[in-house]
């Protein structure tokens, strides 16, 4: 199917409908595992368990199975939740997770009723995993882990689990936004190592830090893939600043570049340098994230690759007053750039 001759409004049309009818017919393929659950049809084919039916008759992966067949449980205990799947509120995760802890309930010789069932899954509707995660461990009482533990492994590496509190996974998600541009899409591991190596860098000399350094790089080198090395992006730098982590929002004003008329050169000439409290005040204004509003009133919430953008950019006749400037995610400013007819470096 070639969908590149289609007009952009026509395609994201498609794919909307498209969406929905998945929604319906995954809602619809949860009714008929239960049923068929229900009859034990699964029996009648061979099959000793309606999993392995899944697996080996229809196909699924063993996740996608055991993710459906938990989500038709809960479904056959709250039958109206399937409004909710289809309109995509619920998904197969938050209703595999719930299920789980259900029958952890169950195990233990509590009971949940079904009352408390559609209540919860009402306060679970339209969350991100991790604020799933985390409405569930409030609400079944999960016990709170506190040890840590380090385990050598097989290639000298090193497999770590922590336990962080609220703040501190905060001020790390902070840290990971405000490096974006150099660490475009970093692991927890490449995030904590780039943070450690600055501080060496910081409190004993760029020279000392590169000698203790130099003996991993060659074995970094060996282990890392090229598809997973982390490649800055170009004119982006990090600023250390009393042993902070500075994000370069943006070298540039903004990233617009024009053709090579006199008059857009003179307006080019025009651009300037933010400096660091004009790019703060900026960031605070927009609460840290991008400014970019959709159609549907929705703003973009992005901390990804921050920028500071012209509103009205320079090629445009805009100025460089504090007032025409705005934070917007990198991929915001690209499609602006693109809508007005302007190329981005």
């Amino acid at each position: 199917m070639d969908l590149t001759l289609l007009p952009s409004t026509e395609l994201l049309n498609r794919v909307e409908k498209l969406a929905r009818t998945e929604r319906k017919i995954t809602h619809l393929i949860l009714w008929h595992i239960v049923e068929i659950e229900s009859r034990r049809l699964f029996l009648d084919l061979g099959y000793t368990s309606l999993f392995k039916y899944m697996t080996a008759h229809l196909h699924y992966s063993e996740d996608a199975a055991y993710r459906r067949i938990q989500a038709a449980r809960l479904l056959k205990k709250v039958p109206q939740v399937d409004k909710a799947i289809e309109s995509g509120s619920l998904n197969l995760t938050q209703l595999q997770n719930v299920q789980k802890c259900l029958n952890v309930e169950f195990e233990s010789g509590r009971k949940i009723s079904a009352q408390q069932t559609a209540n919860l899954l009402e306060q679970i509707q339209n969350k991100s995993s991790v604020e799933t995660q985390k409405i569930l461990a409030v609400e079944f009482d999960q016990p709170i882990q506190i040890h840590e533990s380090l385990k050598a492994q097989r290639d000298d590496s090193t497999r770590m689990q922590i336990i962080m509190t609220e703040d501190q996974m905060k001020d790390l998600q902070h840290a990971k936004d405000l490096l974006s541009h150099v660490l475009p899409n970093p692991s927890w591991a490449d995030l904590i190592s780039y943070l450690a190596k600055a501080e060496i860098k910081k409190r004993l000399g760029k020279d000392k830090a590169e000698f203790l350094n130099s003996s991993e790089k060659n074995q970094d080198e060996k282990a890392v893939p090229v598809s997973e090395k982390v490649v800055p992006v170009r004119n982006e730098k990090v600023s250390l600043n009393n042993g902070k982590c500075l994000n370069e929002i943006g070298k540039f004003a903004d990233n617009e570049m024009v053709g090579a008329d006199r008059g857009t050169e003179n307006r080019m000439s025009q651009r300037k340098y933010l400096n660091v409290t004009s790019r703060r005040v900026l960031l605070v204004k927009a609460n840290h994230c991008c400014e970019f509003v959709h159609k549907n009133g929705e703003r973009c919430q992005s901390r990804y690759q921050l920028q500071v953008d012209h509103k009205v950019p320079l090629a445009l006749g805009g100025s460089n007053d504090m007032e025409n400037f705005r934070v917007l995610c990198r991929t915001h400013n690209l499609s602006e750039a693109r809508r007005m007819g302007i190329s981005s470096h």
